[in-house]
């Protein structure tokens, strides 16, 4: 997995890469705390992830409930989502 971040006046923008598993949420969620210390909306952007395990999907499930905002995300991901949360969309 690889992030990276860009900082713009609207938001703090994080670029997930690469393999998503449980073993890599605690640098997800390491990345996440560092985002929302800017106290500006955080987005992320899944485009180029390649492979997202069940327990990873549940945590990036409890950060859309939170305050997280999902911008782009392989289509796989996005209806594995919606299915797994009981949502019809996300804003």
């Amino acid at each position: 997995m690889r992030i990276q971040t860009r900082i713009d006046e609207t938001a703090v923008t994080l670029f997930v890469a690469g393999t998503l598993t449980a073993t890599v949420v605690a640098d997800f969620d390491r990345a996440v705390g560092d985002a929302r210390k800017l106290e500006r909306p955080v987005v992320l952007d899944l485009s180029n992830v390649r492979l997202i395990d069940r327990p990873t999907l549940k945590y990036l499930i409890d950060l859309i409930e939170q305050d997280i905002q999902l911008v782009i995300c392989p289509d796989y991901v996005e209806h594995w989502i919606y299915r797994e949360s009981g949502r019809e969309t996300f804003e």
